[in-house]
């Protein structure tokens, strides 16, 4: 009885100290239920990676067949590459200005017209 009293006579008190109670107990309750949580879905997990395992194989066999094809389709390509810039790398020689030699002119004279040609 005099416990009531306590509680009647302290309202505010008594009502935070319930809502504190209630909350301690929300809390646990969420950590569980977060733990169970996370068993099903690793559980969930191993499930799918069981299912998925045949497939994951067979997409490296065929990962690793394309990388052989692509490895040969580049060597072909590097083989063509090469004759390529063999080919395209060939250069004529072309005379651009022919130097002209006569006997009439001196030397003096020979030397001022290489010299007007090339500069033009």
């Amino acid at each position: 009885m005099p416990l009531l009293i306590l509680i009647w006579n302290n309202k505010r008190w008594s009502l935070i100290m319930l809502l504190c109670i209630v909350i301690l107990c929300q809390l646990f309750q969420a950590n569980r239920l977060a733990g169970d949580l996370s068993k099903a879905e690793t559980a969930c997990h191993d499930k799918i990676n069981k299912k998925l395992k045949p497939y994951i194989g067979a997409e490296k066999k065929a990962q690793e067949l394309a990388n052989k094809a692509g490895e040969e389709y580049e060597k072909s390509k590097e083989v063509e590459r090469v004759k390529t810039e063999f080919i395209t790398r060939e250069v004529q020689k072309i005379v651009e200005r022919p130097v002209y030699i006569n006997t009439c002119i001196d030397k003096d004279g020979v030397r001022l017209i290489n010299e007007t040609g090339n500069t033009g």
